[in-house]
């Protein structure tokens, strides 16, 4: 061998960390399937934590396994979700210079605000986990058709099952049995879920806003996973689930969101609506006094303008707004994040949220993010960031009377599912490939 001549490289080490890579990827893309398969059973699965707040869930194991996957493969994430990722990571990095606000403030119950505190930090790591994995992940027509399968799958078992809580205890009572469960306070609100068996609940969660929120957001990625079926009936059935679940709010959001999805198709639409009004009014007979009940809470959407319609939110508000009165400084800075514990209540508003918690910094941001993400929404215009905007102002609508994009114990699971609908709505669409005979001109 002569001086000049440099030996050939190795072929096995040459491939052999792209095949890894290679691996690791479908790994992560498997876990993620499955993640969004679980959604259908996102109750506590271990009693694990110091609290019942961070008992994991099925998803939960799934979102950190996948997490564990992905950082062993080196792979930059993409371009179209890079402005958003950033305003994510500002939004992030405030999170917890607002938590240090709360050792500033010391107001009373301290050690249960930084406990919320640390849930919330928590809960915020799975929402940046999440946009940072599915971002690096090229989005073949495979994948999407393996998530799409596995997204309608949970979405017909969720919609099932918020239908069979609501009609029967039964699922509650055997589900009590053998999941995670405690006596007395320790088992905090998963008591209600486990003892009181309340309607509309499925195996979701313990609230009535989050079950309607998880229906919602599963029903725009099976959307956005499907483009090219008919999906009116998915969002008719996600109409249903959260007319069940019992929550106002999500209700009015879900119907916004469907009302925007529809507007493309207003025939299709219009008969399937004519369809489920026919058969409601011919059920109505045979049907119980409780879900009259029901029927009649849902009504007063109608009413909007009757502070009676709020359920004591009115009250809430005001006990927010006087504490802002009682000391201004807490207005531009906060009272640290997770202190909503200290009013007994959160604010049943995400903006009035953000603003007790982060002060008018907090709500300045949390405002640049969003409007960062919906000005990407517009730029990607493809099908699944129009769904998303859909989404996005259907969240929006219930976010004025609950804590939709908080993460705080009663919304904080759904983040981590959002953050993977708009980090796929942000994609590119892939272009069909050229002909042959184009390509090689």
């Amino acid at each position: 061998m002569s001086l000049g001549t440099r030996p050939a490289p190795s072929v096995t080490g040459s491939t052999a960390p792209s095949r890894s890579a290679h691996l690791l990827e479908g790994a992560v893309v498997w876990l993620l399937g499955a993640y969004l398969f679980a959604q259908c059973l996102s109750l506590p699965v271990l009693i694990a934590g110091p609290s019942w707040a961070l008992w994991p869930t099925l998803p939960d194991l799934l979102l950190w396994a996948a997490l564990g996957c992905a950082l062993l493969y080196h792979r930059p994430a993409g371009a179209a979700q890079q402005p958003v990722w950033q305003a994510l990571v500002l939004l992030s990095v405030l999170a917890v210079c607002a938590f240090g606000v709360l050792f500033v403030m010391r107001d009373g119950h301290l050690a249960s605000a930084v406990a919320f505190g640390l849930f919330q930090l928590y809960k915020l790591a799975q929402v940046l986990a999440m946009f940072w994995m599915v971002s690096r992940l090229p989005l073949r027509d495979k994948v999407l058709a393996h998530w799409g399968r596995a997204a309608l799958a949970a979405f017909v078992l969720m919609v099932g099952s918020v239908a069979w809580t609501y009609f029967s205890p039964a699922l509650p009572t055997a589900l009590g049995q053998v999941l995670p469960h405690s006596l007395g306070s320790a088992a905090g609100p998963w008591g209600a879920y486990y003892l009181h068996n309340e309607p509309g609940l499925g195996a979701v969660g313990y609230n009535h806003g989050y079950v309607a929120l998880q229906v919602t957001v599963l029903a725009a990625l099976v959307l956005m996973l499907r483009p090219h079926r008919s999906n009116v009936w998915v969002l008719a059935a996600a109409l249903v689930a959260c007319f069940l679940s019992g929550s106002r709010a999500g209700l009015a959001g879900c119907l916004l969101f469907a009302l925007l999805e529809w507007r493309h198709l207003p025939v299709r639409a219009g008969l399937l609506l004519g369809l489920l009004g026919a058969a409601g009014l011919a059920a109505a007979p045979w049907l119980d006094q409780q879900l009259g009940d029901l029927a009649t809470r849902q009504s007063t959407l109608l009413d909007v303008g009757d502070t009676n319609n709020l359920a004591g939110r009115s009250e809430i508000w005001g006990h927010y707004l006087r504490a802002f009165m009682h000391d201004p400084y807490r207005l531009w800075v906060g009272s640290g994040f997770g202190s909503a514990i200290n009013n007994r209540s959160n604010a049943h508003s995400t903006p009035l949220q953000v603003l007790y918690e982060t002060g008018l910094a907090g709500l300045a941001t949390f405002g640049l993010f969003f409007w960062v993400l919906i000005r990407r929404l517009f730029a990607a215009h493809t099908a699944r960031s129009g769904v998303a905007l859909g989404l996005l102002a259907g969240l929006w609508l219930t976010a004025l009377t609950q804590e939709t994009f908080y993460p705080n114990p009663a919304f904080g699971g759904s983040l981590p599912l959002l953050a993977l609908a708009l980090a796929l709505a942000l994609a590119p669409a892939r272009r069909p490939a050229a002909p042959a005979t184009q390509r090689q001109r």
